[in-house]
């Protein structure tokens, strides 16, 4: 049985249209067609509607974001204004009011209060890694002594403990050990012989003279005379002097030096580490951090005899009773007597005995770092450093350096409070334990060599910001040259006059270019500081800054450096009483540092490297590889090909705005960025040299010409090995720096066809 009007019912009764509703329902299925075909069209309209929309939304937004690049000014005239030469001075008074040498505990409550003020400032992040390394230090309670014996008999004693003071005037009075560091402890004695400056040439010379120096004590009236060169040829000892004729060089009288004016005094020791190595004894390559390998102190390679310095009143004492013939006139100092050979003295059964009872231990050092984080590339890395750690007070030598990069800091952090912040990420370094090696420096970036390969930009130093005031001297490779000009044209002189205002005008004066007079002298990284590990070892392009010290219209290191005497009140006295050249290198150095965290374009000069590589086939150790038949067609081609490809290169940025996408400036910044890293070695060189990584280093090819050196000429085929690794090299920088295609790269683009995309897809699934 169904259910009244089910299926069977509605199948027996068919339904039956009249004739109107025929026509009714043939209008509504036209109707429908109609308005069916008019929404089609609307879709096509509204989807090309909103591609252009897209397009426009896309372009919007990139000309929004690049205009910020182009409208964004660096807050230089800021940072200047606010640069004060009251705090320069308070800084260097409070970083050398007391003695801070490398491991002591003065070391980690600079680096604390360095770190405190850091955080104060503002800073993003600020630490202090920490590293075992292998120092040497004197004993407080039982100093090294040098004394002349004559019969078995103590006839004069310099004891290696004196009173030092930072203001001769009043100051507080320490009790300090002169030392050399990582010298040899133990007994030495014998026959004294003097050894002129310690080169390797006025050895020869001795021994062209038939004078031994095996089985006696030598002196050097140089402060860098090459005391393990003096043990490998067999002297027991070695003592070190600063001759008035570099240090004291209008006379020395008491009138005529420290305190009284700006000369060594005759009773200035000075002090230096006895190695030619850098970073940790212990953990060469690696960083001295928990679980590294650290080899035997007996392969060290430290100095083997004991050695100390002495002043050169104490050293006139000695010399005034040296027996032997005169020396030639250019081993004379200007000490009152006259300078002899030796060996022995004018009195019989005289010798010199020298007792060192330097110890070298494992000790905690700590660099501190400060960041800044970039707004628009934060993996992007500029670096400014200088080391801490100083000899005796270190006035000068570290602390001008450390008050000018905390001033810069103190001032970096009112702009970050003031609502700036750079492009790129800035780390401001106070490295320890610089003095005894570069330790701080060398171990940080063997620690992080692999990301600051990948990604630091630049490495400004800040050792002796103001060792005089004379001129500026800049050490730095030719990438960064043109820029360190730029800047110093814009930095007002202290010693301005006339139409000479700037310091570069100063610069072209004083210390004009032996090729180009025109334009200053750019030093070839000649005073080694913590630039060393950045540039030599991983292609960091560097630059290192100091106001020098001069002399009758000469640049000349400071008298007092590495002394007792490199004081706060030195520096206040006589080089710098208003601290106007501390106020002078802050803004120099300080420009330079929002230059390069903050133009969308790194201002690196990819010509002056061009031409540099050019003027290295001018080089005399490049024609005496021609003088031996070396082949140097390969390197030719390779500096060509390098020429042609930055001059394409030059052209091509020259046409950026700043304005342009970010994936395009990375490109152009990231391949000026790595031009520098084709110049470094995967292997070190096979000889024995600090400069162990780097090709190219000012007119030659390093690893060529030591290995040329070492083997005197005979091991040809040794050098065209290294000949072949420049050409390498330089072909493969031309390679980073050819430019690349244009392309279609953009926000814009990529925004507009994926909105568009989304957009189909919408309409798609309404129909």
């Amino acid at each position: 049985m169904s259910e009244p009007g089910g299926k069977n019912s509605i199948e027996q009764q068919p339904l039956e249209l009249d004739d109107n509703e025929v026509i009714l329902k043939s209008a509504k299925t036209k109707r429908c067609s109609y308005f069916y075909n008019q929404k089609k069209y609307l879709i096509v309209l509204l989807i090309i509607l909103f591609t252009l929309a897209g397009f426009l939304f896309g372009y919007f937004i990139h000309k929004h974001k690049t205009s910020s690049f182009s409208k964004r000014s660096t807050p230089f005239k800021d940072y200047s204004d606010m640069v004060d030469p009251k705090k320069l001075e308070e800084y260097l008074r409070d970083f050398s009011e007391s003695p801070h040498v490398a491991g002591s505990k003065k070391q980690l409550e600079l680096a604390q209060r360095i770190s405190e003020l850091w955080k104060s400032y503002g800073f993003d992040e600020v630490e202090m890694p920490e590293y075992s390394v292998l120092l040497s230090r004197p004993q407080q309670d039982k100093p090294n002594t040098v004394s002349l014996i004559e019969d078995g008999k103590v006839v004069h004693k310099i004891v290696g403990k004196i009173n030092v003071t930072s203001d001769p005037s009043g100051g507080k009075v320490f009790q300090y050990v002169p030392f050399l560091a990582y010298a040899s402890n133990g007994t030495a004695e014998g026959e004294l012989v003097y050894a002129n400056l310690g080169t390797e040439r006025d050895f020869k010379l001795l021994q062209a003279r038939n004078i031994s120096i095996k089985g006696k004590i030598v002196i050097f009236r140089n402060i860098h005379g090459r005391v393990n060169d003096a043990a490998k040829l067999g002297a027991k000892g070695a003592l070190l002097y600063p001759d008035p004729i570099e240090h004291s060089s209008e006379g020395q009288s008491e009138e005529d030096t420290y305190p009284n004016t700006v000369w060594s005094s005759p009773e200035a020791i000075f002090e230096k580490p006895l190695r030619y190595m850098y970073g940790d004894p212990l953990t060469p390559d690696l960083p001295s951090i928990p679980g590294m390998y650290r080899r035997p102190l007996n392969k060290t390679g430290l100095p083997s005899i004991p050695s100390q310095p002495i002043s050169y009143k104490d050293a006139m004492y000695l010399l005034s009773r040296l027996n032997g013939s005169e020396v030639p006139e250019e081993w004379r100092g200007t000490l009152n007597l006259t300078y002899r050979f030796g060996p022995g003295f004018k009195t019989t059964n005289t010798t010199v005995r020298i007792q060192v009872y330097n110890k070298v231990e494992r000790m905690s050092i700590y660099n501190a770092i400060g960041t800044i984080r970039g707004r628009e590339e934060p993996d992007r890395i500029v670096f400014i450093g200088n080391h801490r750690d100083g000899f005796f007070f270190g006035a000068v030598d570290p602390s001008s350096g450390t008050a000018t990069l905390m001033e810069m800091s103190r001032v970096f952090g009112k702009l970050l409070k003031a609502g700036w912040r750079p492009r790129r990420t800035i780390k401001f370094c106070s490295w320890a334990a610089e003095e005894f090696g570069l330790v701080g420096s060398v171990e940080f970036v063997q620690q992080n060599s692999k990301l600051l390969s990948d990604r630091a930009v630049a490495y400004l130093n800040t050792d002796v910001a103001v060792g005089g005031k004379f001129v500026l001297v800049t050490q730095t490779c030719p990438l960064l040259t043109d820029f360190i000009f730029s800047w110093a044209k814009k930095i007002r002189d202290p010693n301005a006059h006339g139409d000479k205002t700037s310091m570069y005008d100063i610069m072209v004066e004083r210390l004009p270019s032996k090729k180009n007079p025109s334009e200053p002298e750019a030093v070839n990284f000649e005073y080694m500081s913590d630039y060393y590990p950045f540039y030599k070892t991983i292609g960091v392009s560097s630059a290192d800054f100091s106001y020098f010290f001069g002399h009758k219209k000469k640049m000349r290191l400071y008298p007092v450096y590495h002394t007792q005497e490199d004081t706060f009140y030195w520096v206040k006295k006589f080089v710098d009483p208003e601290f106007k050249f501390h106020e002078a290198m802050a803004k120099f150095q300080g420009g330079m540092l929002l230059d390069l965290a903050d133009s969308p374009i790194l201002p690196f000069g990819l010509t002056r490297l061009a031409n540099a590589l050019k003027a290295t086939m001018e080089s005399a150790s490049y024609k005496k590889y021609l003088e031996n038949n070396l082949r140097t067609d390969h390197i030719v081609r390779a500096i060509y090909k390098f020429g042609n490809a930055s001059a394409k290169f030059v052209e091509a940025k020259e046409k950026l705005t700043g304005r342009e996408d970010p994936l395009v400036l990375r490109r152009f910044n990231d391949q000026m960025m790595e031009v520098e890293r084709a110049f470094i070695r995967l292997t070190k060189y096979p000889y024995k040299n600090p400069i162990n990584n780097h090709v190219l280093n000012g007119d030659m090819y390093i690893g060529a010409f030591f290995t040329f050196i070492s083997g005197k000429g005979k091991n040809l085929g040794d050098v065209e090995k290294q000949l072949s690794i420049v050409a390498m090299a330089i072909s493969s920088a031309a390679d980073i720096i050819t430019p690349l295609p244009s392309s279609c790269q953009g926000l814009y683009p990529f925004v507009m066809v994926h909105f568009s995309c989304f957009m189909l897809l919408f309409f798609h699934v309404q129909l």
